[in-house]
């Protein structure tokens, strides 16, 4: 016994080993009062880690709201291409409507002028210095097509004529153009059945007001608004009954002896694509007669 007391390294060892027991047993108490130097340790720790937590939180928040941003961003992009991509396929399906109703229009026209030959044909070119006056189309020699052949668009309304035809294409002079030979043999259907329509010339184009001028009708001749005009037939060029446009309004000319009528075509000249070609069929000589021509 009196060995074990003289180690005095070993009782202090024990002596510790049943204090630190003790003070981890105080420790673990649920109700135990913390004591002024934990509670100040305990203090400063917290306001240590808030000063740290503060600038953490804050730029967290930053990286979080440029995440978000850019998330946003490219949420944005991708909307806007498939609104692109909306807008292309809108504008497809309007054009190809469009298109539809053009072509619709054209078996329509195909049905009712059974009197003459006609070829479908497009518009290839047309030059900017020459919007009014001049189209080409995909149509000539190769296709019998001639010069002075009449030529209507989709919706049956005369446009002009062939005024010079190759191989593969031609060029068609518009009714727009304003050339003093550019004529044609014009009839208004007038309402009166009784009253002779009236017969004139489509000479000349009002560029200001779209609207063609058929000039030297009859003074007395009655014509009101909304009446429809036509070819006449009369001359070499265009057969008879196709459709020019409605009377606009009426002036009596400078001289005082006939009438101009302002025409609003039906063909739309600025706005051309689909067109046929119209070949008249004009009656040929009887034999017997060409016979005794030759005799003579």
């Amino acid at each position: 016994m009196r060995s074990f007391f003289s180690n005095k390294k070993l009782i202090v060892l024990l002596v510790s080993i049943i204090i630190l027991m003790a003070l981890i047993g105080f420790t673990m108490r649920d109700e135990r009062n913390l004591s002024e130097p934990e509670q100040i340790m305990r203090d400063a720790v917290g306001w240590v880690q808030n000063l740290v937590s503060a600038p953490a939180h804050f730029f967290g928040g930053i990286y979080e709201n440029v995440q978000e941003i850019i998330h946003v961003y490219e949420e944005n992009q991708l909307l806007r291409t498939r609104l692109e991509e909306y807008t292309q396929l809108s504008v497809q399906k309007d054009l190809l409507e469009e298109e539809n109703e053009r072509l619709r229009g054209m078996l329509e026209i195909d049905e009712t002028l059974s009197d003459y030959s006609r070829l479908s044909a497009v518009i290839i070119n047309r030059s900017p210095d020459a919007w009014e006056q001049y189209v080409g189309i995909n149509r000539g020699q190769t296709d019998d097509v001639t010069n002075d052949m009449a030529v209507i668009d989709s919706q049956g309304g005369l446009i002009g004529k062939v005024s010079d035809s190759s191989k593969f294409t031609s060029y068609v002079q518009l009714l727009s153009d304003n050339d003093p030979t550019n004529r044609v043999s014009a009839q208004v259907m007038t309402e009166d059945e009784e009253q002779d329509p009236a017969i004139g010339f489509i000479e000349g184009y009002d560029v200001s007001d779209d609207l063609l001028i058929m000039r030297k009708v009859d003074i007395e001749l009655e014509i009101n608004e909304g009446e429809t005009v036509t070819t006449s037939g009369l001359g070499d060029v265009y057969p008879s009954g196709l459709l020019i446009g409605e009377v606009s309004h009426v002036e009596v000319d400078e001289y005082g002896l006939s009438q101009n009528i302002f025409i609003e075509p039906t063909a739309d000249f600025s706005a051309l694509d689909y067109v046929f070609v119209v070949q008249r069929h004009l009656p040929s000589m009887d034999s017997d007669v060409t016979e005794e021509g030759e005799n003579e």
